[in-house]
């Protein structure tokens, strides 16, 4: 037995494989004052479903994966550890001063740096200096380093972030002033920026480091909590947990890199929407991740994830290895509320699980999305979770209707416009991974999954004109899936900058450089690879290179050999450089007459133990006539937020072969689907939803 569980910011999701293929579903609502009490929860549900005791459910387990919000919430929440940074003298202001960050803000004036996680009063410097080659200028001053760590220490840091000037072509200072915080003190934490993200770029090497050290001891204390109480229940296999490169590791191991499981959960669902490609033939998928608190977006382009060593999250610069995602706060909790000028505004702020959108009866007040949702007919108050859940429709339409009253709008024009405003926003968000990066959105299937996205991913589609959408059967938690489908995965990287002129013409030492930095990352791999056990038969190593024309910013990750790379190596790996640029910008868009920067090189090793297939299992009504379950007035057209009364369907009986033409809604026990006015349906071979605009 398989168990994948998947922390969010609303609910917990528990699948279960059974019988090789079939996979069973749970949710319950999460614990973020104690997230394992969540994880506990969902085991003990699952377990009474199936009839096992918790001892018998987890000793008959085989793979435990997980994915979690802890490091991401103590970000959000800036409820992490006090940090104390230590770097090199006179660089003590570059975390402060940060890199601007844009995101998709066009106003300069609303262009804000992040609140620093460490403040300028815990920040030490040291004198010591390395250069760009590696050779040491200064040498570390080991008497001021250690007279830094104990005022720090006094203070009652209890984790450090050390980030020197050109670690990461030499580690020696940094690796002494780790042992050298150790010494005065083993029992702290360190993040070394050498071990963490090893690449260009003071600041953001800087920043990784701080969220390492900020995040790691919760998410250390969380996996000792969480390790402890499942092998008392039985568990005797190792709890691997998701990482935001799309592969899980070692639950202990992953408390010293905590920054990179930053986009555990939503990294799932990337996983298992390129699973999911594998076996319906698509090659190019969007993937639309809408849940309680946030919608993720991430794509597959020909088949492969696409993924980037350097991201933003929260505005602070996190430099690993990850899924290329964009996260914005629209999810179901999301709520509505009077901006400037009396503007309907949707967001990032969220009644997260507790108390929740004001339907649930806990005491909110303010209304979600969910909200709108039930006061437009698209949720069922009495079938909310198959009925575990009673919502209130009188609390929500009296929470919208108080905010439309600021707004000079009724109740409905209000639960219209907050529907219109969230889509708006999730839509943006796809613009930012497809339309920014050079990629037509028309191109690429939607892959709709979380609890709130079968509501939304018509309307979403419908206004960047993408006219096919899938909806895994298990949509609302297609992530915990993914966990089960995603294989041990390890990215190191490490950057080291080399310009190749025309054709990618590169000296000896250069060439020798390359084939080095890639022997140190392939022992790395290895040997996390050998933690688990992995046979080598079940082994794939693969590298890659990034690469840019001479004098430009923008990048792209291009594989390379796995051997020792020689002159006409290079020479292919710019042109596959070239290729690739002209297929997203263009003919004529090329430069090669410029040269080349070679600037980060990785490698991923992968251990494999994803599953090679799964499903969902329908209902067989075949030869049955469909016929709805009944109507209610609902939103039945997304473009004119036309309400008429429209069929509802019962989604848990809809077997293969089932379709019918909008408006209406099919109602799942864990989601519900929105098939509004000029969209059809149908239900594929594999059970999964198919939306296709008429």
């Amino acid at each position: 037995m398989r168990i994948g569980i998947d922390i969010g910011g609303t609910f917990t999701d528990v699948v279960v494989l059974e019988d090789g293929e079939v996979l069973r579903s749970w949710k319950v609502q999460s614990t973020p004052q104690n997230f394992e009490e969540g994880v506990l929860n969902g085991i003990e549900l699952a377990a009474e479903e199936l009839s096992l005791s918790v001892q018998e459910f987890l000793g008959s387990t085989t793979h435990f994966i997980h994915g979690t919000t802890v490091t991401t919430n103590l970000v959000l929440t800036r409820s992490g550890e006090r940090v104390g940074l230590i770097t090199s003298d006179g660089f003590g202001d570059t975390y402060e001063l940060a890199r601007q960050y844009r995101g998709h803000e066009q106003d300069p004036a609303k262009v804000t740096h992040p609140a620093p996680l460490v403040p300028r009063q815990d920040v030490e410097e040291v004198t010591e200096r390395i250069d760009y080659s590696g050779r040491v200028v200064a040498p570390l001053n080991e008497a001021q380093l250690v007279e830094s760590v104990r005022r720090l220490l006094k203070k009652g840091i209890r984790s450090f972030a050390v980030c020197f000037l050109w670690s990461y072509v030499n580690p020696e200072h940094e690796a002494r002033a780790k042992q050298a915080i150790l010494d005065e003190d083993p029992d702290v934490y360190v993040s070394a920026s050498y071990e963490v993200c090893p690449v260009a770029g003071e600041y953001e090497r800087t920043s990784t480091s701080v969220i390492n050290a900020y995040c790691g001891p919760a998410l250390k204390r969380y996996a000792i909590r969480l390790n402890q109480r499942l092998r008392e229940l039985g568990l005797s296999r190792p709890v691997l947990i998701m990482k935001s490169d799309g592969g899980p590791a070692s639950i202990e191991g992953a408390a010293t890199s905590a920054v990179q499981t930053l986009y555990s959960g939503p990294a799932a669902g990337v996983v298992a929407s390129e699973f999911l490609g594998g076996q319906i033939g698509e090659r190019n998928l969007i993937t639309f991740d809408m849940g309680g608190t946030s919608t993720d977006v991430a794509l597959v382009y020909d088949g492969e994830i696409q993924t980037t060593s350097s991201q933003f999250f929260e505005r602070h610069a996190v430099a690993t290895p990850m899924i290329d995602l964009t996260s914005v706060g629209a999810g179901g909790g999301s709520l509505g509320w009077a901006g400037m000028g009396d503007t309907l505004q949707v967001g990032p702020q969220s009644a997260g699980a507790m108390p929740g959108p004001a339907c649930y009866g806990n005491g909110g007040s303010e209304p979600t999305v969910t909200d709108a949702n039930v006061a437009l007919g698209l949720i069922d108050p009495e079938y909310f979770l198959g009925g575990r859940i009673d919502l209130d429709s009188n609390l929500a339409e009296r929470a919208i209707a108080e905010l439309g009253q600021k707004l000079q709008l009724t109740m409905t024009e209000t639960a219209v416009g907050m529907y219109r405003v969230v889509n708006a926003v999730m839509a943006d968000a796809i613009r930012l991974r497809t339309v920014f990066k050079g990629f037509d959105p028309r191109d690429f299937t939607l892959v709709s999954f979380g609890g709130a996205g079968g509501l939304h991913c018509a309307a979403v589609a419908g206004e960047l004109q993408i006219s096919r959408i899938v909806i895994p059967r298990m949509a609302s938690v297609f992530s915990a899936a993914g966990l089960l489908a995603s294989d041990i995965t390890y990215s190191f990287v490490q950057s080291a900058t080399i310009e190749a002129g025309k054709g990618g013409t590169v000296s000896s030492e250069s060439l020798a450089s390359i084939n080095e930095i890639f022997a140190g990352l392939d022992t790395r791999v290895k040997g996390e690879l050998d933690t688990h056990e992995v046979a080598s038969s079940e082994r794939v190593l693969s590298h890659a290179i990034e690469v840019s024309y001479l004098g430009q910013i923008l990048n792209f990750e291009i594989t390379a050999p796995m051997k020792v790379l020689d002159q006409q190596d290079i020479k292919k790996l710019v042109e596959d450089f070239d290729e690739r640029y002209i297929k997203i910008y263009g003919p004529g868009a090329a430069a090669p007459e410029t040269g080349y920067t070679l600037k980060t090189y990785k490698v991923v090793g992968i251990g494999k133990i994803g599953l090679s297939h799964f499903k969902a299992v329908a209902p067989d009504h075949a030869g049955e006539k469909l016929s709805p379950k009944g109507e209610r007035v609902a939103l039945a057209d997304t473009d004119t937020g036309e309400m008429r009364s429209i069929p509802i369907y019962d989604g848990n009986q809809l077997s293969v072969g089932a379709e019918f033409a909008g408006p209406a809604v099919a109602e799942f026990w864990n989601t519900s689907v929105l098939v509004p006015n000029g969209w059809s349906t149908r239900v594929d071979e594999r059970s999964d939803i198919i939306l296709q605009r008429q």
